[in-house]
Protein backbone atom coordinates (compact mmCIF):
# COMPACT_ATOMS: atom_id res chain seq x y z
CA UNK A 1 0.00 0.00 0.00
CA UNK A 2 2.71 2.06 0.54
CA UNK A 3 4.31 1.69 -2.72
CA UNK A 4 0.92 1.97 -4.25
CA UNK A 5 0.45 5.46 -2.53
CA UNK A 6 3.78 6.40 -2.97
CA UNK A 7 3.06 5.58 -6.98
CA UNK A 8 -0.39 7.69 -6.93
CA UNK A 9 1.37 10.80 -5.50
CA UNK A 10 4.15 10.16 -8.18
CA UNK A 11 1.34 10.23 -10.62
CA UNK A 12 -0.10 13.00 -9.36
CA UNK A 13 3.14 15.16 -9.04
CA UNK A 14 3.40 14.42 -12.57
CA UNK A 15 0.04 15.58 -13.67
CA UNK A 16 0.77 19.07 -12.10
CA UNK A 17 4.54 19.48 -13.84
CA UNK A 18 3.18 18.01 -17.02
CA UNK A 19 0.09 20.82 -17.02
CA UNK A 20 2.60 23.50 -15.83
CA UNK A 21 5.40 22.30 -18.30
CA UNK A 22 2.88 22.67 -21.02
CA UNK A 23 1.65 25.97 -19.76
CA UNK A 24 5.12 27.21 -20.14
CA UNK A 25 5.81 25.72 -23.53
CA UNK A 26 2.54 27.43 -25.15
CA UNK A 27 3.50 30.40 -24.06
CA UNK A 28 7.27 30.35 -25.06
CA UNK A 29 7.50 27.55 -27.14
CA UNK A 30 10.89 27.99 -27.99
CA UNK A 31 12.30 27.48 -24.89
CA UNK A 32 14.23 24.00 -25.46
CA UNK A 33 15.49 23.92 -21.54
CA UNK A 34 12.55 22.99 -20.22
CA UNK A 35 11.38 20.34 -22.58
CA UNK A 36 14.63 18.82 -21.62
CA UNK A 37 13.65 18.80 -17.48
CA UNK A 38 10.47 17.26 -19.03
CA UNK A 39 12.16 14.68 -20.66
CA UNK A 40 14.95 13.73 -17.69
CA UNK A 41 11.87 13.83 -15.00
CA UNK A 42 9.62 11.48 -17.48
CA UNK A 43 12.79 9.31 -17.38
CA UNK A 44 13.36 9.36 -13.64
CA UNK A 45 9.60 8.46 -13.71
CA UNK A 46 10.10 5.17 -15.10
CA UNK A 47 13.18 4.02 -13.16
CA UNK A 48 10.97 4.42 -10.26
CA UNK A 49 8.14 2.14 -11.32
CA UNK A 50 7.16 -1.09 -9.39
CA UNK A 51 9.89 -4.23 -9.66
CA UNK A 52 8.81 -6.83 -7.46
CA UNK A 53 10.58 -5.62 -4.97
CA UNK A 54 9.08 -3.92 -2.50
CA UNK A 55 11.76 -2.22 -0.39
CA UNK A 56 13.92 -1.28 -3.74
CA UNK A 57 10.72 0.50 -4.94
CA UNK A 58 10.00 1.81 -1.53
CA UNK A 59 13.57 3.36 -1.50
CA UNK A 60 13.35 4.80 -4.77
CA UNK A 61 10.13 6.30 -4.60
CA UNK A 62 10.67 8.11 -0.96
CA UNK A 63 14.47 9.18 -2.74
CA UNK A 64 12.53 10.93 -5.79
CA UNK A 65 9.54 11.76 -4.01
CA UNK A 66 11.81 13.78 -1.44
CA UNK A 67 14.55 15.17 -3.88
CA UNK A 68 14.03 15.05 -7.45
CA UNK A 69 11.07 16.86 -7.91
CA UNK A 70 12.56 19.61 -5.53
CA UNK A 71 15.36 19.83 -8.51
CA UNK A 72 13.01 20.19 -11.33
CA UNK A 73 11.01 22.71 -10.00
CA UNK A 74 13.67 25.08 -9.14
CA UNK A 75 15.09 24.27 -13.01
CA UNK A 76 11.76 25.19 -13.91
CA UNK A 77 11.35 28.29 -11.67
CA UNK A 78 14.40 29.28 -13.03
CA UNK A 79 13.95 29.09 -16.43
CA UNK A 80 10.31 31.21 -15.95
CA UNK A 81 12.33 33.45 -14.24
CA UNK A 82 14.70 33.65 -16.85
CA UNK A 83 11.50 33.85 -19.38
CA UNK A 84 9.90 36.30 -17.47
CA UNK A 85 12.74 38.85 -18.05
CA UNK A 86 11.96 38.68 -21.82
CA UNK A 87 8.70 39.91 -22.27
CA UNK A 88 7.69 42.92 -23.96
CA UNK A 89 6.74 44.88 -20.82
CA UNK A 90 10.09 44.35 -19.23
CA UNK A 91 12.06 45.08 -22.25
CA UNK A 92 10.00 48.36 -22.70
CA UNK A 93 10.21 49.25 -18.59
CA UNK A 94 13.93 49.38 -18.83
CA UNK A 95 13.99 51.37 -21.56
CA UNK A 96 12.11 53.79 -20.08
CA UNK A 97 13.43 53.65 -17.06
CA UNK A 98 17.30 53.94 -18.99
CA UNK A 99 15.99 57.07 -20.95
CA UNK A 100 14.76 58.54 -17.65
CA UNK A 101 18.36 58.27 -16.11
CA UNK A 102 19.97 59.44 -18.81
CA UNK A 103 16.97 62.37 -18.87
CA UNK A 104 18.39 63.00 -14.78
CA UNK A 105 22.00 62.92 -15.54
CA UNK A 106 21.67 65.58 -18.36
CA UNK A 107 19.64 67.89 -16.52
CA UNK A 108 22.09 67.69 -13.33
CA UNK A 109 25.01 68.27 -15.71
CA UNK A 110 23.29 71.61 -17.04
CA UNK A 111 22.10 72.61 -14.15
CA UNK A 112 26.40 72.39 -12.91
CA UNK A 113 27.21 74.18 -16.10
CA UNK A 114 24.50 76.85 -15.66
CA UNK A 115 25.79 77.56 -12.11
CA UNK A 116 29.17 78.01 -13.42
CA UNK A 117 28.30 80.60 -16.18
CA UNK A 118 28.88 84.34 -15.45
CA UNK A 119 25.64 86.15 -14.10
CA UNK A 120 25.24 88.09 -17.43
CA UNK A 121 24.78 84.90 -19.40
CA UNK A 122 22.75 82.57 -16.89
CA UNK A 123 19.67 85.72 -17.16
CA UNK A 124 18.16 87.21 -19.82
CA UNK A 125 17.46 91.06 -19.94
CA UNK A 126 14.19 91.73 -21.95
CA UNK A 127 13.64 95.36 -20.16
CA UNK A 128 12.70 97.50 -23.38
CA UNK A 129 15.65 99.70 -22.91
CA UNK A 130 17.96 97.03 -21.53
CA UNK A 131 18.80 98.49 -17.88
CA UNK A 132 19.63 95.19 -16.76
CA UNK A 133 22.52 95.15 -19.38
CA UNK A 134 26.01 96.38 -20.11
CA UNK A 135 26.10 97.87 -23.76
CA UNK A 136 29.49 97.57 -26.14
CA UNK A 137 31.09 100.53 -25.14
CA UNK A 138 30.99 98.90 -21.74
CA UNK A 139 32.42 95.76 -22.84
CA UNK A 140 35.14 97.56 -24.58
CA UNK A 141 36.04 99.39 -21.41
CA UNK A 142 36.10 96.49 -19.19
CA UNK A 143 38.36 94.61 -21.64
CA UNK A 144 41.27 96.83 -21.19
CA UNK A 145 40.73 96.50 -17.82
CA UNK A 146 43.97 95.74 -15.66
CA UNK A 147 44.15 96.41 -12.22
CA UNK A 148 42.20 95.25 -9.55
CA UNK A 149 39.38 97.32 -9.02
CA UNK A 150 36.69 97.37 -6.09
CA UNK A 151 33.03 98.27 -6.35
CA UNK A 152 31.55 98.93 -3.10
CA UNK A 153 27.61 99.30 -2.69
CA UNK A 154 26.60 100.90 0.82
CA UNK A 155 23.78 99.25 1.35
CA UNK A 156 22.93 95.13 2.18
CA UNK A 157 22.68 93.31 -0.34
CA UNK A 158 18.95 92.12 0.54
CA UNK A 159 18.32 95.85 0.42
CA UNK A 160 19.79 96.65 -2.19
CA UNK A 161 17.66 98.18 -5.29
CA UNK A 162 17.19 95.26 -7.77
CA UNK A 163 18.46 96.68 -10.43
CA UNK A 164 21.10 98.12 -9.41
CA UNK A 165 22.08 94.57 -8.24
CA UNK A 166 21.74 92.86 -11.31
CA UNK A 167 23.47 95.73 -13.14
CA UNK A 168 26.63 95.41 -11.01
CA UNK A 169 26.78 91.17 -11.52
CA UNK A 170 27.64 92.21 -14.94
CA UNK A 171 30.57 93.48 -13.98
CA UNK A 172 31.89 91.25 -11.39
CA UNK A 173 31.96 88.50 -13.65
CA UNK A 174 35.41 90.25 -14.61
CA UNK A 175 38.09 88.46 -13.22
CA UNK A 176 39.58 92.25 -11.94
CA UNK A 177 36.39 93.58 -10.55
CA UNK A 178 34.94 92.88 -7.28
CA UNK A 179 31.68 94.33 -6.19
CA UNK A 180 31.09 94.68 -2.82
CA UNK A 181 27.90 95.55 -0.31
CA UNK A 182 28.83 97.56 2.85
CA UNK A 183 25.86 98.03 5.14
CA UNK A 184 26.63 101.17 7.36
CA UNK A 185 24.16 99.86 9.93
CA UNK A 186 26.49 97.05 10.51
CA UNK A 187 29.83 98.28 9.66
CA UNK A 188 29.39 101.78 10.96
CA UNK A 189 33.29 102.23 10.89
CA UNK A 190 33.83 101.75 7.57
CA UNK A 191 31.27 103.79 6.17
CA UNK A 192 32.16 107.01 8.37
CA UNK A 193 34.53 108.08 6.20
CA UNK A 194 31.65 108.56 3.55
CA UNK A 195 29.16 109.85 5.72
CA UNK A 196 27.90 112.38 2.95
CA UNK A 197 27.01 109.69 0.95
CA UNK A 198 23.72 108.57 0.94
CA UNK A 199 22.09 104.92 1.71
CA UNK A 200 22.61 102.93 -2.07
CA UNK A 201 25.52 104.65 -3.08
CA UNK A 202 28.43 103.65 -4.92
CA UNK A 203 32.24 104.11 -4.53
CA UNK A 204 34.81 102.97 -7.11
CA UNK A 205 38.55 102.12 -6.17
CA UNK A 206 41.49 101.09 -7.97
CA UNK A 207 45.24 101.51 -5.97
CA UNK A 208 45.06 105.24 -4.77
CA UNK A 209 42.11 106.57 -7.07
CA UNK A 210 38.88 106.52 -6.12
CA UNK A 211 35.04 108.35 -7.57
CA UNK A 212 31.92 108.38 -5.55
CA UNK A 213 28.32 108.08 -7.26
CA UNK A 214 25.46 109.42 -4.94
CA UNK A 215 22.37 107.41 -5.35
CA UNK A 216 20.66 110.62 -6.63
CA UNK A 217 23.51 110.55 -9.33
CA UNK A 218 22.01 106.91 -10.20
CA UNK A 219 18.06 107.21 -10.10
CA UNK A 220 17.40 110.30 -11.74
CA UNK A 221 13.93 111.83 -11.23
CA UNK A 222 12.56 114.54 -13.25
CA UNK A 223 9.44 116.55 -11.82
CA UNK A 224 9.32 119.14 -14.62
CA UNK A 225 6.37 117.73 -16.62
CA UNK A 226 4.36 116.65 -13.74
CA UNK A 227 2.13 120.24 -13.28
CA UNK A 228 1.27 119.84 -17.04
CA UNK A 229 1.05 116.14 -17.32
CA UNK A 230 0.54 114.50 -13.82
CA UNK A 231 3.56 112.39 -14.14
CA UNK A 232 7.03 112.47 -13.24
CA UNK A 233 9.79 109.95 -15.36
CA UNK A 234 13.06 108.61 -13.60
CA UNK A 235 16.42 107.16 -15.93
CA UNK A 236 18.62 104.39 -14.47
CA UNK A 237 22.35 106.15 -15.08
CA UNK A 238 23.60 103.16 -13.27
CA UNK A 239 26.21 101.64 -16.06
CA UNK A 240 27.04 105.44 -17.34
CA UNK A 241 28.23 106.28 -13.83
CA UNK A 242 29.68 103.17 -12.56
CA UNK A 243 31.49 102.57 -16.39
CA UNK A 244 32.66 106.27 -15.96
CA UNK A 245 34.16 105.68 -12.72
CA UNK A 246 35.92 102.63 -14.12
CA UNK A 247 37.91 104.78 -16.31
CA UNK A 248 38.61 107.38 -14.21
CA UNK A 249 40.42 105.33 -11.62
CA UNK A 250 42.08 103.36 -14.17
CA UNK A 251 43.14 106.27 -16.02
CA UNK A 252 46.67 107.91 -15.56
CA UNK A 253 46.05 111.08 -17.20
CA UNK A 254 42.63 113.02 -18.01
CA UNK A 255 41.88 114.39 -21.14
CA UNK A 256 41.68 118.40 -20.71
CA UNK A 257 39.44 119.98 -23.29
CA UNK A 258 39.11 123.66 -23.49
CA UNK A 259 36.19 125.94 -25.29
CA UNK A 260 37.38 128.73 -26.90
CA UNK A 261 35.18 132.42 -25.87
CA UNK A 262 35.61 135.85 -26.91
CA UNK A 263 33.64 135.63 -30.69
CA UNK A 264 29.85 135.32 -29.13
CA UNK A 265 29.91 131.66 -29.37
CA UNK A 266 27.48 129.89 -28.13
CA UNK A 267 27.82 128.38 -23.86
CA UNK A 268 27.70 124.23 -23.88
CA UNK A 269 24.34 123.40 -22.21
CA UNK A 270 23.85 121.34 -18.98
CA UNK A 271 23.06 118.22 -20.63
CA UNK A 272 26.40 118.51 -22.57
CA UNK A 273 28.58 119.45 -19.87
CA UNK A 274 27.22 116.37 -17.85
CA UNK A 275 28.15 113.93 -20.75
CA UNK A 276 31.58 115.19 -21.50
CA UNK A 277 32.06 114.88 -17.32
CA UNK A 278 30.80 111.50 -17.46
CA UNK A 279 33.43 111.00 -20.36
CA UNK A 280 36.19 112.25 -17.61
CA UNK A 281 37.12 114.61 -19.73
CA UNK A 282 37.98 117.97 -17.82
CA UNK A 283 36.62 121.77 -19.06
CA UNK A 284 38.30 124.78 -18.90
CA UNK A 285 37.31 128.03 -20.86
CA UNK A 286 40.04 129.98 -23.36
CA UNK A 287 40.37 133.16 -24.75
CA UNK A 288 42.76 133.07 -27.49
CA UNK A 289 42.62 136.89 -27.41
CA UNK A 290 44.18 137.36 -23.55
CA UNK A 291 45.51 134.35 -23.38
CA UNK A 292 48.09 134.84 -26.27
CA UNK A 293 48.17 130.81 -26.26
CA UNK A 294 46.84 127.39 -26.31
CA UNK A 295 47.80 125.70 -23.24
CA UNK A 296 50.16 122.73 -23.68
CA UNK A 297 47.69 120.25 -21.58
CA UNK A 298 45.08 120.94 -24.71
CA UNK A 299 44.30 117.53 -26.02
CA UNK A 300 41.16 119.35 -27.86
CA UNK A 301 39.66 122.47 -28.36
CA UNK A 302 36.29 122.90 -29.48
CA UNK A 303 34.95 126.21 -31.47
CA UNK A 304 31.16 126.67 -30.67
CA UNK A 305 28.71 128.49 -33.03
CA UNK A 306 31.01 131.82 -32.97
CA UNK A 307 28.98 134.99 -34.31
CA UNK A 308 32.02 137.14 -35.13
CA UNK A 309 35.34 136.34 -36.62
CA UNK A 310 38.46 135.62 -35.47
CA UNK A 311 41.50 137.79 -36.01
CA UNK A 312 44.46 136.71 -38.15
CA UNK A 313 46.67 136.11 -34.96
CA UNK A 314 43.94 133.62 -33.19
CA UNK A 315 43.18 131.79 -36.56
CA UNK A 316 47.17 131.16 -36.96
CA UNK A 317 47.00 129.88 -33.19
CA UNK A 318 44.48 127.48 -34.22
CA UNK A 319 46.44 126.53 -37.25
CA UNK A 320 49.84 126.31 -35.44
CA UNK A 321 48.28 123.81 -32.75
CA UNK A 322 46.46 121.79 -35.27
CA UNK A 323 49.77 121.44 -37.42
CA UNK A 324 51.33 119.90 -34.51
CA UNK A 325 49.31 117.18 -33.78
CA UNK A 326 46.36 119.12 -31.86
CA UNK A 327 42.63 118.44 -32.46
CA UNK A 328 39.43 120.59 -33.22
CA UNK A 329 35.53 119.88 -32.89
CA UNK A 330 34.52 123.65 -35.03
CA UNK A 331 30.93 123.91 -34.99
CA UNK A 332 29.20 126.32 -36.93
CA UNK A 333 26.26 128.88 -37.13
CA UNK A 334 24.80 130.45 -39.73
CA UNK A 335 25.63 134.25 -39.17
CA UNK A 336 25.31 136.63 -42.53
CA UNK A 337 28.51 138.15 -41.70
CA UNK A 338 31.39 136.96 -44.01
CA UNK A 339 33.83 135.15 -40.99
CA UNK A 340 36.67 135.22 -43.61
CA UNK A 341 39.85 134.09 -40.56
CA UNK A 342 37.64 131.39 -38.83
CA UNK A 343 36.97 129.82 -42.47
CA UNK A 344 40.62 130.31 -43.35
CA UNK A 345 41.08 127.66 -40.67
CA UNK A 346 38.50 125.08 -42.48
CA UNK A 347 40.14 125.83 -46.10
CA UNK A 348 43.57 124.44 -44.52
CA UNK A 349 42.38 121.48 -43.93
CA UNK A 350 40.14 120.94 -46.79
CA UNK A 351 36.96 121.91 -46.10
CA UNK A 352 34.69 125.22 -47.82
CA UNK A 353 31.43 126.18 -46.42
CA UNK A 354 28.91 127.66 -49.20
CA UNK A 355 26.84 130.48 -48.90
CA UNK A 356 22.89 129.07 -47.06
CA UNK A 357 21.28 126.78 -45.44
CA UNK A 358 20.44 123.10 -46.81
CA UNK A 359 17.10 122.21 -47.78
CA UNK A 360 16.40 118.89 -48.20
CA UNK A 361 13.76 116.97 -50.73
CA UNK A 362 11.09 114.25 -49.27
CA UNK A 363 12.24 111.62 -47.27
CA UNK A 364 14.82 113.44 -46.14
CA UNK A 365 13.69 116.02 -43.32
CA UNK A 366 11.47 116.17 -40.74
CA UNK A 367 8.29 118.21 -41.22
CA UNK A 368 10.10 121.22 -42.89
CA UNK A 369 12.80 121.16 -45.34
CA UNK A 370 15.10 123.03 -43.23
CA UNK A 371 14.74 120.11 -40.49
CA UNK A 372 17.85 117.39 -42.37
CA UNK A 373 18.07 113.99 -41.33
CA UNK A 374 21.31 113.61 -42.76
CA UNK A 375 22.71 109.83 -44.39
CA UNK A 376 25.19 108.61 -41.73
CA UNK A 377 28.55 107.78 -43.63
CA UNK A 378 30.16 104.62 -42.36
CA UNK A 379 33.17 105.58 -40.43
CA UNK A 380 35.48 104.81 -36.84
CA UNK A 381 33.45 107.90 -35.66
CA UNK A 382 30.00 106.74 -36.99
CA UNK A 383 29.60 102.89 -37.06
CA UNK A 384 27.81 102.63 -33.29
CA UNK A 385 25.73 105.12 -34.79
CA UNK A 386 24.81 102.98 -38.32
CA UNK A 387 25.34 99.56 -36.55
CA UNK A 388 21.88 100.94 -33.92
CA UNK A 389 20.23 102.45 -37.28
CA UNK A 390 20.01 105.92 -35.00
CA UNK A 391 18.69 109.14 -36.73
CA UNK A 392 20.57 112.41 -36.65
CA UNK A 393 18.75 115.64 -37.07
CA UNK A 394 20.48 118.99 -38.22
CA UNK A 395 18.23 122.14 -38.28
CA UNK A 396 19.52 125.13 -40.14
CA UNK A 397 22.73 123.34 -41.58
CA UNK A 398 25.41 125.35 -43.82
CA UNK A 399 26.55 123.31 -46.80
CA UNK A 400 30.32 122.66 -46.72
CA UNK A 401 32.24 120.66 -50.11
CA UNK A 402 35.42 119.23 -49.54
CA UNK A 403 38.29 120.90 -51.81
CA UNK A 404 41.65 120.02 -52.78
CA UNK A 405 44.00 121.26 -50.09
CA UNK A 406 47.54 119.73 -50.14
CA UNK A 407 48.16 116.89 -47.87
CA UNK A 408 44.44 116.66 -46.71
CA UNK A 409 42.68 113.79 -46.40
CA UNK A 410 38.30 114.16 -45.67
CA UNK A 411 36.23 111.59 -44.44
CA UNK A 412 32.35 112.14 -44.38
CA UNK A 413 30.24 111.82 -41.39
CA UNK A 414 27.01 113.12 -42.47
CA UNK A 415 26.03 114.12 -45.65
CA UNK A 416 22.47 115.78 -47.59
CA UNK A 417 21.42 113.41 -50.46
CA UNK A 418 21.55 114.44 -53.78
CA UNK A 419 18.75 116.55 -54.21
CA UNK A 420 19.52 118.70 -51.54
CA UNK A 421 19.91 122.50 -52.26
CA UNK A 422 20.95 125.95 -50.56
CA UNK A 423 18.88 128.92 -49.79
CA UNK A 424 20.63 131.97 -48.53
CA UNK A 425 18.82 134.26 -45.85
CA UNK A 426 18.11 137.82 -46.19
CA UNK A 427 17.90 140.36 -43.59
CA UNK A 428 17.32 136.96 -41.00
CA UNK A 429 14.31 135.43 -42.76
CA UNK A 430 13.76 133.08 -45.94
CA UNK A 431 12.13 133.78 -48.36
CA UNK A 432 11.03 130.72 -49.43
CA UNK A 433 12.17 127.45 -48.54
CA UNK A 434 10.93 125.82 -52.59
CA UNK A 435 13.56 124.84 -55.02
CA UNK A 436 13.98 127.66 -57.22
CA UNK A 437 16.33 128.03 -60.45
CA UNK A 438 19.89 129.14 -59.74
CA UNK A 439 20.01 127.21 -55.95
CA UNK A 440 23.16 125.38 -55.76
CA UNK A 441 22.28 122.01 -55.68
CA UNK A 442 24.07 118.83 -54.87
CA UNK A 443 25.57 116.75 -52.10
CA UNK A 444 26.56 118.66 -49.24
CA UNK A 445 28.88 117.73 -46.20
CA UNK A 446 27.58 118.34 -43.11
CA UNK A 447 29.94 117.07 -40.63
CA UNK A 448 33.62 115.81 -41.87
CA UNK A 449 36.38 114.71 -40.31
CA UNK A 450 39.73 116.49 -41.98
CA UNK A 451 43.16 115.20 -41.57
CA UNK A 452 46.89 116.87 -42.24
CA UNK A 453 49.70 115.15 -42.33
CA UNK A 454 52.14 116.94 -41.01
CA UNK A 455 54.94 114.83 -39.26
CA UNK A 456 52.59 114.86 -36.39
CA UNK A 457 48.79 114.13 -37.30
CA UNK A 458 45.98 116.95 -36.53
CA UNK A 459 42.75 116.03 -36.68
CA UNK A 460 39.85 119.08 -37.12
CA UNK A 461 35.88 117.73 -37.61
CA UNK A 462 33.80 120.47 -38.51
CA UNK A 463 29.87 120.23 -37.84
CA UNK A 464 27.64 122.41 -39.91
CA UNK A 465 25.02 123.15 -37.15
CA UNK A 466 24.96 124.30 -33.84
CA UNK A 467 21.86 122.94 -33.44
CA UNK A 468 23.05 119.17 -33.38
CA UNK A 469 24.02 119.39 -29.63
CA UNK A 470 21.22 122.36 -28.91
CA UNK A 471 18.96 121.15 -25.71
CA UNK A 472 15.73 122.35 -27.80
CA UNK A 473 16.45 119.10 -30.22
CA UNK A 474 17.94 116.55 -28.18
CA UNK A 475 15.61 116.80 -25.64
CA UNK A 476 12.86 116.66 -28.19
CA UNK A 477 13.40 113.95 -30.11
CA UNK A 478 15.37 109.92 -29.59
CA UNK A 479 17.89 111.02 -31.71
CA UNK A 480 22.13 110.37 -31.75
CA UNK A 481 22.94 113.74 -32.44
CA UNK A 482 24.27 113.38 -28.38
CA UNK A 483 26.11 109.78 -29.23
CA UNK A 484 27.66 111.30 -32.36
CA UNK A 485 29.06 114.43 -30.71
CA UNK A 486 30.60 111.83 -28.34
CA UNK A 487 31.76 109.54 -30.64
CA UNK A 488 34.01 112.87 -31.96
CA UNK A 489 35.27 113.73 -28.63
CA UNK A 490 36.09 109.97 -27.54
CA UNK A 491 37.76 109.98 -31.00
CA UNK A 492 39.33 112.85 -30.70
CA UNK A 493 40.90 112.82 -27.14
CA UNK A 494 41.04 108.88 -26.84
CA UNK A 495 44.92 107.95 -25.81
CA UNK A 496 47.27 104.66 -26.16
CA UNK A 497 43.98 103.29 -27.79
CA UNK A 498 41.74 103.93 -24.63
CA UNK A 499 38.76 106.04 -25.98
CA UNK A 500 36.56 107.78 -23.23
CA UNK A 501 33.17 106.96 -23.34
CA UNK A 502 29.69 108.70 -21.91
CA UNK A 503 26.79 106.16 -21.90
CA UNK A 504 23.18 108.24 -21.57
CA UNK A 505 20.96 107.35 -19.01
CA UNK A 506 18.07 104.83 -19.60
CA UNK A 507 13.96 105.23 -18.94
CA UNK A 508 12.22 103.69 -16.15
CA UNK A 509 8.84 104.78 -16.95
CA UNK A 510 7.01 101.71 -17.88
CA UNK A 511 5.60 101.88 -21.57
CA UNK A 512 1.51 101.15 -22.09
CA UNK A 513 1.47 99.02 -25.20
CA UNK A 514 -2.35 100.53 -26.88
CA UNK A 515 -4.13 98.03 -28.99
CA UNK A 516 -6.64 99.25 -31.82
CA UNK A 517 -9.84 98.19 -30.92
CA UNK A 518 -10.32 95.96 -34.49
CA UNK A 519 -6.88 94.18 -33.67
CA UNK A 520 -8.41 93.73 -29.77
CA UNK A 521 -11.37 92.38 -31.29
CA UNK A 522 -9.80 89.64 -33.70
CA UNK A 523 -7.04 88.64 -31.21
CA UNK A 524 -9.77 87.87 -28.73
CA UNK A 525 -11.85 85.92 -31.40
CA UNK A 526 -8.38 83.85 -31.65
CA UNK A 527 -8.07 83.37 -28.45
CA UNK A 528 -11.92 82.67 -27.46
CA UNK A 529 -12.94 80.97 -30.41
CA UNK A 530 -10.90 79.61 -32.52
CA UNK A 531 -8.27 78.25 -30.88
CA UNK A 532 -10.26 76.10 -28.43
CA UNK A 533 -12.95 74.90 -31.11
CA UNK A 534 -9.60 73.83 -33.14
CA UNK A 535 -8.30 71.73 -30.02
CA UNK A 536 -12.28 70.07 -29.76
CA UNK A 537 -11.83 69.25 -32.85
CA UNK A 538 -8.30 67.60 -32.75
CA UNK A 539 -9.90 65.52 -30.23
CA UNK A 540 -12.83 64.37 -31.54
CA UNK A 541 -10.54 63.45 -34.79
CA UNK A 542 -8.10 61.40 -32.41
CA UNK A 543 -11.11 59.80 -30.55
CA UNK A 544 -13.00 58.59 -33.61
CA UNK A 545 -9.65 57.18 -34.98
CA UNK A 546 -9.08 54.75 -31.71
CA UNK A 547 -12.35 53.97 -31.69
CA UNK A 548 -12.26 52.58 -35.15
CA UNK A 549 -9.26 50.28 -33.95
Amino acid sequence: MKITENNNLESIDQEVISEETTEKNQENPDNQTIEQVIEEQSDLSEEIEPSGNEENADDAARTDGEEQPASVKTEIRKAALKESFQTKNVRYGSYSAAMIAIVIVIAVVINLIASALPAGIQSVDLSSNKIYSIGKQTKKVLKQVKDPITITVFSSKESANETLVRLLDNYDDNKNITVEYLDPAMNPSAASQYNSLSQGSVVVKSGSREQTIDSGEIFVSDYSSYYTTGNASTTFDGEGQVTSAIQYVTSAKLPKLYVITGHGEQTLSQTLSSMIGKQNIETDELNLMTKGSIPDDSDCLVIYAPSSDYTEQEAQMVLDYLNQGGSVIAIQYYTEEKLVNYESILNAYGLQTEEGIVMETANHYYQYPMYVIPTIATSEITQDLVSANMNVLMPNALGMIANEAEGTDVTPLLQTSGGAYLKTVTNGQLNSTEKEDGDETGTFLLAALATKSTGKDGKLIAISSSSLIDDSVTQSFTLGNLDLFSSCLSYLTSEDGVETVSIEAKNMTPESITVPSFQAIAWGAVLILLIPVAVIVAGLIVWLSRRKK
